[in-house]
């Protein structure tokens, strides 16, 4: 029996080891950057154009001047409806958005089955969005025309968590929507990053994702040392306060918008 207890504690820890690696490997971060979906403010009629990721230097050189970016850490499920608006809505404001695709990766395990609003079934997936996340603005650092002091990290579900605690390359400011920051696991609990840095969070009231006690709150309760945190809980109208994406709505996209201009220096 301890001879198969040790086999078993060993076959573990081989596992965590590599799963670890795979989270940072830089040929599978390099994937998720290379299927980037990626969104360039534009003065045509929609205000913005998708670009592919490998095109963004001879885009961005060819601005007339440097523009601030966002880069998005999508939910579990990767990207959808949100993620094109969100990028849209963005990049109209005249910021360059960069969406790393998790799902890219050659390995990438199942964290969650939507229809059925069940997450937490890869604890570890946490480690590997952060990688994603640290890759990516990494990558942009070495862009030509980008802000150096105008760079802000945004998720949504998953991707919320990811912002909200991510603590690798310094940001301007970070949003997470769809999020408590309430949870059983520690690393998933509460906020990273330095205090002093602008936060703002989205939450409804009645998410449905999170109705477990576990997670039940909002951002909020860790904000007492944050300066330049808001937590928004959003509880009318009735709709919106049970949804899990909240900047469909027009009036969420402003507070957004907000956010990202008041914290953007002129």
């Amino acid at each position: 029996m301890f001879r198969t207890a040790l086999l078993s504690l060993l076959l573990i820890t081989l596992w965590t080891a590599s799963a670890h690696g795979q989270a940072k490997d830089p040929v599978e971060l390099e994937r998720t950057w290379q299927a980037s979906w990626v969104f360039l403010p534009a003065d045509d009629a929609d205000g913005y154009e998708r670009i592919a990721t490998v095109d963004l230097p001879d885009k961005l050189a060819a601005l007339p001047k440097a523009i601030p970016a966002v880069v998005y850490a999508h939910g579990c499920a990767g990207h959808w409806q949100a993620s094109g608006v969100t990028g849209a809505f963005l990049a109209e404001a005249g910021y360059l958005v960069v969406m790393p695709d998790g799902f890219a990766r050659e390995n990438k395990p199942t964290s969650c089955i939507p229809a059925q609003r069940r997450g937490a079934l890869h604890r570890e997936v946490l480690g590997w969005r952060q990688a994603e996340m640290g890759y990516a603005l990494a990558k942009l650092k070495d862009l030509p025309q980008l802000r150096e002091d105008a760079t802000f990290l945004m998720g949504h579900s998953e991707g919320g968590i990811t912002a909200a605690t991510f603590a690798g390359i310094p940001v301007t400011g970070r949003i997470v929507e769809g999020w408590t920051c309430h949870a059983g696991w520690p690393e998933y609990h509460g906020l990273k990053g330095p205090e002093e840095e602008p936060l703002l969070s989205l939450v409804a009231v009645d998410d449905p994702w999170f109705q477990h006690p576990s997670l039940q709150g909002d951002c909020g309760a860790f904000m007492e040392n944050r300066p330049e945190a808001r937590s928004l809980v959003v509880s009318q109208p009735p709709a919106l306060a049970k949804a899990h994406w909240l900047t469909k709505d027009a009036g969420i996209r402003a507070e957004v918008i907000d956010f990202l201009q008041r914290h953007t220096p002129n």
